[in-house]
C-alpha cells in the first residue's frame, strides 16, 4: 500500500474512534478500551538504554491488553511509543515477537496467559509500517485539538473559539 493510500485509512480509523476534538493519549487507551471492552493497562519499562531492546511493547492477555513504554526517555516520546503500541491494537495485527519465556516472566506474565506480543526494533515490516503511521496521525489529531478549534463546536466556549479562530486557507501561510 502506497503511504498516501495508508495514511487515509489511518485518518479514517482514527475518526472511527470518535474522540473528542481535545484528548490525549489516556484518553484515546480509553477510547481504544471501551471498543475493545477489555482494559488497557501503561506500564514503564526500563531497557536500560540497551541496543536492540523495543522501547514499547503491547502484550495482549486474555483480559487485557498490556502497553509498556521506555521510562528513561522525554514525556513526548512515551506518548508516540504508547500511540504506536496502542495502534498495533486498533489495526488489529498479529503479535511479532516470540514468545520467551524469561522475557515474559521479566515482564511479569505467565508466558501461557499472552496471546500476542509487539515490540519494534525497527520499522522493516508491513504491520510496523502500519503502527508508525498511525501512531504520527494520532500524535497530530492531539497536537492540532490544541491548536485549532473544533470544526464542529459543540459548547459555548467551543463556540467563540470558532467564531474568532483565524480562518486559513489551503496552500496559503500567513507570515
Amino acid at each position: 500500500m502506497d503511504l498516501e493510500r495508508l495514511r487515509r485509512a489511518c485518518e479514517e480509523r482514527v475518526d472511527a474512534l470518535r474522540l473528542p476534538h481535545r484528548f490525549n493519549t489516556r484518553d484515546l487507551c480509553d477510547a481504544v478500551a471501551e471498543q475493545r471492552g477489555r482494559p488497557i493497562i501503561l506500564r514503564p519499562l526500563s531497557t536500560l538504554g540497551a541496543i536492540d531492546a523495543p522501547c514499547g511493547i503491547r502484550l495482549e492477555t486474555p483480559d487485557a491488553d498490556l502497553l509498556f513504554y521506555e521510562e528513561g526517555t522525554s514525556a513526548l516520546h512515551q506518548n508516540h511509543i504508547l500511540a504506536h503500541e496502542v495502534s498495533h491494537i486498533i489495526c488489529d495485527h498479529p503479535g511479532t515477537l516470540e514468545l520467551d519465556a524469561d522475557a515474559c516472566h521479566a515482564l511479569g506474565f505467565n508466558p501461557t496467559l499472552v496471546r500476542r506480543m509487539n515490540g519494534r526494533t525497527s520499522y522493516s515490516t508491513d504491520d510496523e509500517r502500519e503502527a508508525e503511521t498511525m501512531a504520527t496521525v494520532i500524535r497530530q489529531h492531539i497536537y492540532r485539538g490544541r491548536e485549532l478549534p473544533p470544526r464542529e463546536p459543540e459548547k459555548g466556549a467551543e463556540r467563540w473559539e470558532a467564531l474568532f479562530a483565524e480562518p486559513t486557507r489551503k496552500g496559503r501561510r500567513r507570515r
